[in-house]
């Protein structure tokens, strides 16, 4: 067993040794730096994860790097700590040196970054402003990422103190192809607030969307990016009407443009070209996306690769089964044939099949579905990544002797 320490030992050693420059404060400061917080995956877990750190431990700052920001009225009472330091052109280079004069007006402790620019920012920053704990993040393999993205990360890893990649198949591309060491990378999922997304009725949302409330929705949330595969979810609803022809389909998600070089351009056309165009509804981004589960029956998302997907666990704490492609922790995720299905990516035949399966099954639907809500709760809720995060936090402090932890191991808890 290794020595483990808790939010509340590191509070009670922090405020009574005074050996270092951070103990003797009374909270851990730390800044969640990101690229935006737009309606996205990541930027939604920045935001959660802002709200689960215990705040009688950390005193956690948000900044974003652009001034497209729709999620941050969601962060609660961190929005007082929310600022706009703006990446002003593509090569703001003195965007760094504003970051770091940020990071030292706070005095902040620990820094945490989401996505690539804040990610490169937040690695030469936190180490000029002499930020003891540097952390950043990997939220899926980034394989559609430039070669000169990739060797800007790459030459920048010595300067972050660990990775927290969001699924095992992030932490192995960092380890395999970016030569991350393995001392450097940690996984903790994603987490989902099991109180917003939840089990409710949705017939007021159906009657305002035009969708009978005895018709079984098949829905997809994802914008439109090379890596999710909405042309193969489109091919296999096309097989699932053949049979089960009342059936309808819901995409809500921001559109990328409607050319022939676009995901949306493409796959609204595929719609056109396959005669489904009047069951398949393309909402375009929502703002109501905890009560658009609760609409659906089942929840699909065709996907090329992934981290680990927020849409995934929110359809499960709302109840609702899951048919995903096996790429990257999706089915570690999912449980085959309990909380939903597992198929292989681009396989549209055996995507409709599972499909027809759960169309035609409102039993299935409904076990799936409540299996599924315990799930997200035990393993997924934000409780736990706050609490996983915190850890990984107080342990790189830790090794840095930014936080005297002599006091925190109790007798027994090491071996």
């Amino acid at each position: 067993m290794t020595a483990t320490t808790t939010a509340n030992q590191v509070l009670d050693s922090a405020t009574t040794e005074k050996s270092h420059s951070t103990s003797a404060r009374e909270l851990v400061n730390v800044l969640l730096l990101t690229s935006s917080l737009e309606r996205g995956g990541a930027e939604r877990q920045v935001v959660e994860l802002a709200k689960s750190l215990d705040p009688t431990v950390f005193r956690v700052h948000v900044c974003s790097l652009s001034n497209d920001n729709p999620l941050a009225d969601q962060l609660g009472p961190v929005r007082e700590r929310f600022e706009v330091i703006e990446k002003r052109s593509k090569y703001d280079v003195a965007l760094i040196r504003r970051v770091s004069r940020y990071m030292k007006t706070h005095r902040i402790d620990v820094v945490h970054s989401f996505m690539f620019d804040a990610e490169i920012v937040g690695r030469l920053a936190g180490r000029i402003a002499g930020v003891p704990a540097v952390i950043c993040s990997n939220r899926c393999p980034h394989w559609q990422r430039s070669r000169f993205k990739l060797f800007v990360a790459r030459i920048t890893a010595g300067c972050f103190d660990r990775m927290i990649a969001n699924s095992h198949a992030g932490m192995l591309f960092e380890r395999d192809q970016q030569r991350v060491p393995t001392h450097k990378l940690c996984v903790i999922p994603n987490g989902v607030d099991t109180n917003r997304f939840k089990p409710r009725n949705a017939d007021a949302l159906r009657d305002s969307l035009g969708v009978s409330r005895e018709a079984v929705v098949v829905g997809m949330i994802a914008h439109f990016r090379g890596n999710k595969d909405h042309d193969t979810w489109l091919r296999a609803a096309a097989e699932v009407l053949k049979t089960h022809p009342h059936t309808i389909f819901v995409s809500a998600g921001a559109p990328d443009g409607d050319t022939n070089d676009h995901c949306f351009g493409r796959a609204t056309r595929l719609c056109r070209d396959l005669g489904i165009e009047d069951v398949v509804r393309f909402l375009g981004p929502r703002d109501d996306v905890a009560e658009l589960y609760s609409m659906f029956d089942m929840k699909v998302l065709s996907s090329r690769f992934e981290g680990t997907p927020n849409v995934v666990l929110e359809a499960m704490a709302a109840g609702v089964p899951t048919i995903v492609t096996d790429v990257s922790d999706n089915a570690r995720i999912v449980e085959d044939g309990r909380t939903g299905f597992v198929v292989p990516m681009g396989d549209a035949k055996q995507m409709a099949q599972r499909m027809s399966e759960l169309v035609g099954n409102a039993t299935l639907r409904r076990q799936m579905g409540e299996a599924a809500r315990a799930r997200a709760m035990d393993e997924y809720s934000v409780e736990a990544l706050g609490r996983r995060t915190a850890d990984v936090y107080l342990d790189v402090l830790r090794s840095k002797g930014a936080v005297d932890f002599t006091a925190t191991v109790r007798t027994g808890e090491a071996e």
